[in-house]
């Protein structure tokens, strides 16, 4: 199940709203949000629902023992079960198919051990949040630990689970102890609403909408002129950042009408600097939970380049089974490493060209997420015009206006203002008219949306 489809904007949303806020079931709210939470994710399959209860059932029998505490062991027993189940269900194809050189590259979907395995959605995040409570709990840092139930709560809570925030057992434990006595404001429903309508519009209008220009050219990347290129190109680099971010004010929003607060995942990252800061506007969640449980364990700074390649690499993989998603990880691992070298050189540049270099270098390396790995020297060649080529299809004048669009809204539209209460009545009652627009707009496009990029991660 996700969130731009009918039956939960119509069905499974209103009834969980209806039972968590029902008169008499206060105390029976994390449960509902329990059950609820392995409904929404046990559609796509009870098997990955099984996984999904047996990673939570294993951390914790591990990690809630007293003796865990500074236990190398226990931590290792209690990260063994998901990091395998990981592996085997994101990864054992990759591995034996292109590393062990069982069969083909070009072969692996035919590799039959593997063929008919279906990664379980959102697993890396999942993975993630489970393993952070294992390590956290390793260094002392969860002294008390939560009721299983609670614990349960905490990695299945189902608007976060597939494709984050990652959060962390000390950001929310406070919203899950006090679900039972949570009382929700108009504040509460008007900021979450709009959050939440807000990214299923750039989802299902933006993203959606550049999905269906860009899919054309994504076929033949070696036919395709310059223009064609760039269009792809920018079309693509939208498309990515208005589907994610629209998961995650989604996400946020929906976090606010049962009490939670989730932190920020994107801080504007196309109006980055330099490669240095997009990584710390970009998917924040992520970006700190590489540096907390794998740049630092790993010496940080005392190994610089060494440990920015690695943890890139592996943040490459994370997204990813294949070369394309390790080249991608390197690719900003080594622009991250050369501004950390040549960063006097590039502060000195006016801050205009900063950002427009800086959103170029991260278009371009999108594209080792659109394409397979060879064909995106395809599509470089043809980008750059280094061979001749029959011009395939060209951009239309609607698909133009689509990619301007994107661009003002990206660029122009401050989510969090637009979101937030206002003291002003007629400016509320505007936001509330426009915000209906845009419910009944999706509601009317919600059936021809496509799934959630970053759930196949």
């Amino acid at each position: 199940m996700i969130f731009n489809q009918l039956g939960f904007l119509l069905a499974f949303l209103p009834i969980v709203l209806g039972l968590f806020f029902w008169p008499g079931l206060e105390r029976w709210r994390p449960s509902i949000l329990i059950a609820s939470s392995f409904v929404f994710y046990g559609a796509s399959g009870l098997r990955h629902a099984a996984i999904l209860a047996i990673d939570i059932t294993v951390v914790y029998a591990v990690m809630a023992r007293p003796n865990a505490v500074g236990s190398r062991l226990s931590v290792a027993a209690a990260i063994a079960v998901p990091i395998l189940t990981l592996a085997f269900f994101k990864y054992a194809g990759f591995f034996f198919g292109t590393i062990a050189g069982f069969a083909p590259a070009a072969n692996l979907g035919q590799f039959s051990l593997f063929r008919d395995i279906l990664v379980p959605a959102g697993i890396s995040f999942f993975t993630f949040q489970v393993i952070s409570f294992a390590i956290d709990r390793y260094r002392g840092e969860i002294p008390t630990v939560p009721s299983f139930p609670n614990f349960a709560l905490f990695v299945s809570f189902f608007p976060q689970l597939v494709a984050g925030p990652i959060v962390r057992l000390s950001e929310v434990r406070e919203a899950i102890e006090r679900l039972p006595v949570f009382r929700a404001t108009s504040v509460d429903f008007a900021e979450g609403g709009a959050l939440f309508l807000l990214g299923l519009g750039f989802k299902v209008l933006l993203a959606d909408g550049l999905h269906g220009a860009v899919l054309p050219f994504a076929g033949a990347p070696g036919a395709l002129s310059s223009i064609s290129a760039m269009y792809v190109l920018l079309a693509y680099s939208f498309q990515i950042y208005f589907d994610f971010f629209g998961y995650s004010l989604c996400a946020i929003g929906l976090g606010r009408f049962f009490g939670y607060r989730f932190p920020d995942n994107f801080l504007r990252p196309y109006e980055s600097l330099n490669p240095k800061e997009f990584w710390r506007r970009w998917h924040v969640t992520l970006g700190y939970w590489i540096r907390d449980y794998l740049y630092l364990p790993l010496g940080g700074n005392r190994r610089y380049v060494r440990n920015i390649l690695i943890v890139f690499a592996a943040a490459g993989l994370w997204h990813g089974a294949g070369w394309s998603f390790v080249a991608w990880g390197l690719y900003h691992g080594s622009l991250v490493v050369l501004y950390n070298s040549l960063g006097r050189f590039w502060n000195i540049w006016p801050k205009i060209l900063q950002r427009i270099v800086t959103f170029f270098l991260v278009s371009a390396g999108w594209t080792l997420f659109l394409f397979d790995f060879n064909e995106v020297l395809e599509f470089w060649r043809s980008a750059f015009n280094l061979r001749s080529a029959v011009a395939g299809p060209a951009p239309d004048l609607g698909m133009w206006i689509l990619l301007l669009a994107s661009a003002a809204v990206c660029f122009g539209v401050r989510t969090d203002k637009i979101a937030n209460a206002s003291a002003s009545p007629w400016r509320e009652v505007t936001k509330g008219a426009g915000f209906a627009v845009l419910f009944v707009t999706v509601l009317l496009l919600v059936d021809q949306s496509q799934t959630f990029i970053y759930f196949r991660f």
